[in-house]
């Protein structure tokens, strides 16, 4: 069972006025988590909410540049991690997050937990890294591409280190999660396959013929 959740205050307490429960605790009422899942978002969560997380092995997808511009809040993820939840990291949708730039998400994760918990060292840059990568792939059940080993899936990219913002080479996981851009991108795989090289895509569709269908179709929308 995947579902936004807890996202604002007013939904939080639209559910509570209905049912005299959070939407965790509603939900898992209602056995809809006896197998797992996961909850996008998450910012408003009791403490019972986040037991319930736990025990039922819920993933909770956070996405800070979203909960920003919507002005929705912070989600806990240092108190997240500390209790052992999987985590991971999205974007939500460009209504809500114009960019879709998961190195952006990655530095919002920490920036935001370290003004939050009034700790500079909160959430440290690997466990950020690991929720981005091992983390995405643990919350979609992805077993097969969650680390690069053999007879795992050759999901990966390749990050040009030889750039202004990845220098100097003292800790890597922290430029990447700190100082890190799309610019830094060389290569990107999935399953063996190159989609991305250099500047070039291998999409079997370019980059122009998807914004010129980007553009029709504001333009149609703008008209209706």
């Amino acid at each position: 069972m995947y579902t936004h959740n807890s996202e604002t205050e007013n939904e939080v307490a639209g559910c509570v006025e209905r049912y005299g429960k959070t939407p965790t605790t509603f939900l898992n009422e209602l056995h809809m988590f006896d197998y797992g899942g996961g909850g996008f978002h998450c910012v408003h969560m009791t403490e019972e909410d986040l037991r319930i997380c736990k025990e039922k092995g819920i993933w909770v997808v956070t996405n800070p540049s979203s909960n920003l511009k919507l002005a929705s809040g912070i989600a806990p993820i240092q108190k997240m991690l500390e209790m052992g939840i999987g985590l991971a990291i999205g974007t939500d949708g460009p209504a809500s997050n114009n960019c879709l730039d998961m190195f952006r998400e990655m530095f919002l994760v920490t920036a935001l937990q370290k003004v939050n918990e009034k700790d500079a060292s909160a959430v440290d840059a690997l466990d950020v890294l690991k929720m981005a990568t091992a983390g995405g792939a643990g919350a979609m059940g992805l077993s097969d591409c969650d680390v690069l080993a053999v007879g795992k899936k050759a999901d990966l990219i390749m990050i040009d280190l030889k750039q202004p913002n990845m220098q100097p080479l003292n800790n890597i996981a922290k430029n990447i999660v700190y100082s890190g851009s799309k610019s830094n991108i060389k290569m990107t795989m999935i399953d063996g396959k190159i989609l991305y090289e250099n500047g070039e895509y291998h999409i079997g569709i370019s980059p122009e013929e998807i914004y010129a269908k980007a553009n029709e179709s504001i333009e149609r929308m703008k008209k209706e």
